[in-house]
């Protein structure tokens, strides 16, 4: 029922790579800061709607790391929405190897909805108010009518696992049927064994197609 696409697998040397780029200027990061959010996005299992779609994909490996994507698309039964809810965890290639010298710089999120109008968008991580944000963490956002892609990065790379939600929430006038594409889910987390060294970069798309409902 569902559809995976690898979109593509970047390797460079000589830069941090695409994803998790330091750019800076004037010794100041590219992207606004960004602190944990106080209410983090709950879980499907937290959530009181029929679950309609669900997929997990994994990009990555064990040499650099891996980033698993557990994503559900559930019913707001009265209210013509659907919301999404992915879940990411990164396990840099440092966590299966010590040695390896491999750890996270990057992630990113982006979920677009085939048909409806975005109505509402959160994360386990989003952007800090009056400059307070934990210092290595900042976040870009981008968003269109059915579309909104999340920018993570970490300012210095870890070797730590990290695990994050993000969800949105769309307005449907018509109620998809059994078989429909409801949305892609994009995802690609950066890796690196640091400045000036090799970096790795998986970007892939599971479709969550409509399933029926799980009451």
């Amino acid at each position: 029922m569902q559809r995976r696409t690898l979109l593509g697998l970047a390797a460079s040397a000589g830069v941090v790579g695409v994803l998790g780029a330091k750019a800076r200027f004037a010794d100041k990061p590219s992207i606004p800061p960004a602190t944990y959010a106080e209410e983090p996005v709950p879980s499907t299992g937290q959530r009181n709607s029929p679950v309609v779609a669900t997929d997990t994909t994994t990009a990555g490996n064990k040499t650099y790391g891996t980033v698993r994507q557990s994503a559900s698309v559930l019913d707001l039964e009265s209210t013509d929405r659907y919301v999404l809810v992915t879940r990411y965890q990164l396990i840099p290639g440092s966590n299966y190897e010590a040695r390896n010298g491999w750890k996270t710089a990057s992630l990113t999120v982006e979920h677009g909805w085939n048909s409806g109008s975005l109505v509402s968008h959160s994360g386990d991580v989003v952007p800090a108010d009056d400059g307070n944000a934990d210092s290595n963490l900042y976040l870009g956002t981008d968003r269109s009518a059915r579309r909104y892609r999340w920018h993570l990065m970490f300012d210095a790379a870890t070797g730590n696992s990290h695990t994050f939600r993000f969800a949105t929430v769309v307005n449907r006038e018509k109620a998809p049927e059994k078989g429909d594409a409801l949305v892609d889910a994009m995802f690609g987390a950066g890796f690196t064994r640091g400045f000036l060294r090799a970096s790795e970069r998986d970007l892939v798309t599971a479709r969550l197609v409509m399933q029926g409902t799980n009451k």
